[in-house]
């Protein structure tokens, strides 16, 4: 499956991910790019997506945001698209509601209503791919993530997602239900620039609001439209303390899609209008209708009225009664900044007279991510939707391998099914565990466990190349990197790099043997040398001294010492591969046993797991 990141690795908003199999093509998330980004081509040059063939493409949104789903106008309809059913009918009346000042809304509203929906937790297939999608928690309602996967090759697409939403805290269980383990994890990083930041949770702010309502008798909140469990949880603070809550026609109707919708969420008691329903404010031709009784209920009452930067609402706050208004911002601050494409004077003049901000993200703080990655247990994360992807590696790349995509770039694993492939693996060190005791140390060496990372299998070698120079891990730990190209389902060619991705060793099948060319080839490695060896037998990383070749005399003898070797020194010579006389007799400078073996004075390691010495501060 190859995966490319069409754009998102260096920019938040507008991603394109495309997952690829055999000419059949997967695409999730065609939207606008965000306001302050260096735009490239609006229309991106993608072949099964803008261009060429579409009958083996289609794509997946993940959710209705401008950023992912805003430029679906541009696509073909002859593309298939998918998408959650709450998500189409929110974006779909959206998108006709905009239609008058933005024509292009009419487009939108003919594609959504050709798209696909589907059931979440339900697995449907598109050609080779199998999809899951899942519901996750997000800033707009009915998001999705998707478990994508074919030729034995799986992928987790998260989606824009949060952990602190009032929604989050099934995640753990439906990954485990419906997702399981996965190869591959493409993530949102949105806030990977501020790794130590923790977000206030959407109940905690809801308890806030609460407190609010109720020591201030008006009150007026600016937030999106379609900030579904934002708007739930004020209704539900206001209804709280009997303050009457007010929308317009089309933020009801917003919020009537949820409730009336025979949906996964008709259980729930947010998405379930009280005792009191929310009231629509009156319409008068182009102003909302405020007439004496009005007044005087509002005045008595006090009131919660969900605004939006316009003159209509302008006029109507001016008329409605009650001092002090409290206002509030509850949505992202960047749209005030006169320094930011993103600003809109009519929101900061509809604030002018002081508010008080409220808010908390639609986005996972990086402790939260950390922690899903935990969960799915990747070979490796990509990450997307982010403008500091260094900073994401950063943060998780001692524990887990983050590769850094451009946009344009690929990657493409095949499944671990197939007998011949091309292996790619990290080697690292970290501290050294209980499950081993040291039985001699010379001259008190370091000696270290081993953490070696399989990032995954490649049909072609510069595949696997192309990953391994493309990820971050444990750079403070990295001891190098391992390529093994398989035939028969033995090593062929293998080749060993430094931490510096500069090759040291290199192994291929022939000659090796005793009386052949190769036999006791031993490249740059010299009798008397310190070097790091990997002792797979022990899981662990020790320091050793180069005695020589393997030869021979040190087999027999090996043999000789072993009293339960049931065969002969001739039937074991007889039995060894190519690959097995390519070792290294070394001397372990720390020796260690566990419950079932010790390591000898003396013993074979293979070339390839040599590396040079380096000292670790852990």
């Amino acid at each position: 499956m190859r995966i490319t990141i069409h754009r998102g690795t260096e920019q938040i908003g507008g991603c394109v991910t495309e997952y690829e199999h055999k000419g059949w093509r997967l695409f999730v998330d065609y939207g606008e790019q965000l306001p302050g980004t260096v735009k490239s081509d609006k229309l991106l040059g993608i072949e099964g997506l803008t261009k060429g063939e579409l009958s083996k493409s289609a794509l997946l949104i993940t959710h209705y945001h401008s950023d992912h789903i805003g430029r679906i106008e541009d696509l073909s309809p002859e593309l298939p698209i998918y998408i959650g059913k709450i998500a189409r009918d929110i974006q779909e009346y959206v998108s006709e509601h905009k239609r008058f000042v933005d024509p292009e809304g009419l487009t939108v509203v003919e594609r959504l209503k050709c798209a696909n929906t589907f059931v979440p937790g339900e697995a449907f297939k598109f050609g080779p791919f199998t999809v899951i999608p899942v519901t996750i928690d997000h800033s707009a309602f009915d998001a999705y993530a998707f478990r994508i996967e074919t030729d034995g090759v799986s992928t987790f697409h998260t989606g824009d997602f949060r952990t602190h939403g009032f929604r989050s805290g099934k995640l753990p269980a439906v990954i485990e239900k419906y997702i399981g383990k996965v190869d591959y994890m493409v993530c949102e990083a949105t806030n990977a620039g501020r790794p130590d930041a923790t977000a206030e949770t959407e109940h905690e702010l809801q308890k806030r609001f609460e407190q609010a309502f109720r020591d201030n008798k008006y009150n007026i909140v600016y937030l999106s439209s379609t900030n579904i469990d934002r708007l739930f949880a004020l209704y539900h603070a206001a209804l709280k303390f009997r303050r009457p809550f007010y929308v317009d026609g089309y933020q009801r109707h917003i919020m009537d899609i949820v409730t009336q919708r025979d949906s996964m969420w008709g259980k729930s008691s947010l998405y379930n209008y009280g005792k009191y329903e929310p009231k629509t404010l009156q319409r008068d031709g182009d102003d909302f209708r405020v007439i004496p009784e009005f007044e005087k209920f509002l005045e008595e009452q006090g009131y919660v009225l969900i605004a939006r930067a316009s003159k209509r609402f302008d006029d109507l706050i001016a008329k409605m009664p009650g001092e002090p208004k409290k206002r509030y911002l509850s949505s992202w601050t960047g749209c005030l900044n006169p320094n930011s494409e993103a600003y809109n004077p009519a929101l900061v003049a509809s604030l002018s007279q002081g508010f008080e901000y409220m808010h908390t993200s639609g986005h996972c703080d990086m402790a939260s991510l950390e922690f899903l990655v935990e969960i799915l247990s990747p070979k490796a994360v990509i990450p997307i939707h982010t403008d500091n992807a260094e900073a994401f590696a950063k943060h998780l790349s001692d524990r887990w391998p983050v590769i850094h995509l451009k946009d344009g770039e690929s990657i493409n694993p095949i499944g671990g099914q197939y007998t011949d492939g091309t292996y790619a693996e990290i080697i690292a060190i970290n501290k050294p565990t209980d499950e081993h005791k040291v039985i001699a140390n010379d001259g008190g060496c370091k000696w270290w466990s081993l953490d070696n990372r399989h990032v995954g299998y490649f049909g072609k070698w510069n595949d696997a190349t192309n990953m391994l120079q493309a990820i971050s891990y444990a750079p403070k730990r990295l001891l190098g990197y391992n390529i093994e190209d398989e035939e028969d389902m033995s090593p062929f060619y293998v080749v060993a790099y430094d931490h510096n991705f500069k090759r040291i060793t290199e192994y291929e099948w022939e000659s090796h043997a005793p009386g052949e060319g190769n036999f006791q080839e031993m490249d740059w490695l010299k009798p008397g040398d310190k070097v790091l060896a990997v002792i797979r037998d022990f899981d662990a990383v020790i320091p050793c001294e180069i005695i020589g070749p393997l030869s021979e005399e040190f087999l027999k003898a090996e043999k000789e010492a072993d009293e339960m070797c049931p065969f002969t020194y001739e039937e074991i010579k007889e039995e060894m591969w190519d690959w097995d006389w390519d070792k290294v007799i070394v001397r372990p400078l720390v020796r260690l046993a566990d419950e079932y073996k010790s390591m000898p004075e003396q013993m074979l390691v293979q070339r390839v797991d040599i590396y040079p010495y380096r000292e670790f501060d852990l």
